[in-house]
């Protein structure tokens, strides 16, 4: 299956991904790729075609579907509480926690962190204030959301 790239704005992409998707925000000194989708190894060289940037990943939040270009990154954003679960789907390199409050400045253009816990445990949104866009992963949806309970919390641990 062929990724469709879709441009919303000069410095805003989308990513179709076979029925997920995943972003890419420039500002002025970097790009933010969120989520690197579910069958896109090669995210982060698809994201080197639409701008030469350099690159950040930030995850929303750690399940399979969401993380599968992520090997291509040395170092990953991501709430300390998707850790586990990121390293339990195979997910590799340094880890960079963030959490509620955190501003990513990509150069002009900054992402604020917002925690929103249920779909897993470390789920987060991302809100682009000065351009009104929200990226909430799988958290706010108009189809089915799953809540994923961790092994800590199951008691397994």
């Amino acid at each position: 299956m062929e990724n469709q790239i879709i441009k919303i704005k000069d410095d805003t992409f989308r990513i179709e991904d076979g029925g997920v998707r995943f972003y890419v925000f420039c500002g002025k000194e970097k790009a933010a790729v969120i989520d690197t989708g579910m069958n896109t190894p090669n995210a982060k060289e698809l994201v080197q075609s639409i701008t030469s940037l350099p690159l950040v990943l930030i995850n929303t939040h750690a399940d399979p579907d969401h993380i599968s270009g992520n090997g291509a990154f040395d170092t990953v954003y991501m709430s300390p509480a998707e850790e586990e679960n990121y390293r339990e789907h195979g997910g590799t390199g340094s880890f960079i926690p963030i959490k509620e409050g955190d501003v990513i400045d990509l150069g002009g253009r900054s992402l604020f962190v917002i925690d929103i816990p249920g779909h897993t445990p470390g789920s987060i949104v991302l809100l682009d204030e000065k351009n009104r866009i929200l990226i909430s992963g799988d958290s706010v949806s108009n189809s089915n959301i799953f809540w994923v309970i961790s092994k800590k919390i199951a008691g397994e641990v």
